[in-house]
């Protein structure tokens, strides 16, 4: 489950930078590459924003790719995988 939200949190942040990069650029009329220290902090700023879409997924409980639920049942079917398992 770890996996599925860095993964989560990678494309949030991938589409978040891109995002601000492209904004920040528009208004201040810079290109990325002329940046000073004041664009780029507003850029840095998609990083904590980025995190905010995983963690609403995370706490909400109908959320099945791995929010609260998707725990318990995680841990119910590797319970019932080793069941099985071990019966054979």
């Amino acid at each position: 489950m770890n996996k599925e939200i860095l993964e989560s949190y990678l494309r949030h942040l991938g589409g978040a930078v891109f995002s601000a990069v492209v904004g920040v650029s528009t208004v201040s009329g810079l290109s990325p590459v002329a940046f000073g220290s004041g664009e780029w902090f507003g850029v840095a700023n998609a990083l904590w924003v980025a995190v905010l879409p995983v963690l609403i997924r995370y706490f909400n409980k109908k959320d099945p790719a791995f929010g609260k639920v998707a725990e318990a049942v995680a841990g119910e079917i590797t319970k019932k995988l080793k069941t099985k398992s071990s019966k054979k």
